[in-house]
């Protein structure tokens, strides 16, 4: 995924003149940061639409997905944590109303699914 939106980034850079390092890095932190942010949209999301339970479990799993290196690889956790903490967004802008939280809860319980079974593998 990197090596594609890197090579990408390149090739734009070329056709808009760039150097091509200098894009090529702008590419590799735009793709740092869409994981953490993802992951901190995630939190709000489940704050927003879930219950207290199920927020506090997402949230715990959520940690635990990062401390782990699943959300961000080759990258210190603590200072991906910190990252994903500063990029909440208002939850007003990721799920405007309530009818959108029955999707929204629907994807995060396949990712909760998908992280459980990753994190299983971890600790084998």
């Amino acid at each position: 995924m990197k090596t594609t939106f890197a090579i990408a980034a390149v090739m734009m850079a070329a056709s808009i003149g760039m150097p091509s390092t200098a894009g090529a890095q702008q590419a590799a932190d735009a793709a740092l940061m869409a994981g953490e942010q993802q992951e901190a949209d995630f939190r709000v999301i489940a704050a927003r639409c879930g219950t207290p339970g199920f927020e506090k479990a997402f949230y715990k799993q959520s940690r635990a997905a990062v401390a782990a290196g699943l959300v961000v690889k080759n990258r210190d956790p603590v200072q991906v944590e910190k990252t994903v903490t500063s990029l909440r967004r208002s939850p007003v802008v990721l799920v405007a109303t309530q009818a959108d939280c029955a999707a929204e809860l629907k994807r995060l319980a396949e990712v909760q699914k998908r992280r459980g079974e990753l994190l299983k593998g971890k600790k084998k």
